[in-house]
């Protein structure tokens, strides 16, 4: 009866704090909605189950189906997230370029391509520049940005 009692009580317990995992994992409020939905169910299973007759192994395997529903949403999270730090790092960039461009009087559209680099921040790899090479625009990307002439593309003259 007790480890009944206790297996019972632990099974609340790891259900609430994967619910509370997966639910503080979500941003997207209809995804959020479904997993409130079937964590409530879940948790619902787990109090009512010794009154129904469910064994902790059918709870078990309902718990792990939701763990790796939520280390799949969770990784989902991380490439959104890598995605748009990518696109701001590349606009913020292409900016910078634009305007040291434009104090040395050259007129062009820049566009930079991002790669994750060693430690998973985005960073600059290449740039395409909208003007004729500019040698002195070219070694500041270089030292700067360190994006080396080979990956500097120009428009051609």
């Amino acid at each position: 009866m007790m480890e009944s009692l206790k297996t019972w009580i632990i099974g609340i317990t790891v259900s609430s704090m994967l619910l509370g995992a997966a639910d503080t994992m979500v941003t997207q409020s209809g995804i959020k909605r479904v997993l409130r939905l079937a964590g409530g169910i879940l948790l619902l299973i787990v109090l009512l189950g010794p009154l129904a007759g469910i064994s902790g192994g059918e709870v078990a395997f309902t718990s792990a189906g939701l763990q790796q529903e939520a280390e799949a949403l969770e990784e989902q999270f991380r490439q959104e997230q890598q995605n748009t730090l990518a696109a701001i790092i590349a606009e913020e960039v292409s900016a910078y370029i634009s305007d040291k461009a434009q104090t040395m009087g050259i007129s062009c559209e820049v566009r930079v391509e991002t790669k994750v680099g060693g430690e998973g921040v985005p960073v600059p790899v290449r740039v395409r520049l909208e003007t004729p090479y500019h040698p002195e625009l070219s070694a500041w990307i270089e030292e700067e940005l360190e994006i080396p002439e080979e990956r500097q593309i120009w428009q051609e003259e």
